[in-house]
């Protein structure tokens, strides 16, 4: 399963991202990106204030949106 997280960052619109989660800790969230393509694989890490939301998403091929699960 894969979280998808809307931020807000101070400097740019919204940006969504896809990945797996690694931490959810107290200051940042951190997780492994699976999208964008462009950028899976890489690790980021998004200050708690930055998140608009965080919702669990299935899995979906490429070219897909993943679906919410909840």
């Amino acid at each position: 399963m894969e979280a998808m997280v809307k931020t807000r960052e101070s400097d740019r619109a919204s940006r969504t991202l896809v990945g797996i989660t690694i931490c959810r800790g107290p200051g940042r969230f951190r997780m492994v990106l699976t999208r964008p393509y462009h950028e899976a694989g890489h690790i980021v890490e998004i200050p708690r204030e930055d998140i608009e939301s965080i919702e669990q998403v299935a899995s979906a091929a490429l070219g897909e949106t993943p679906a919410p699960t909840g």
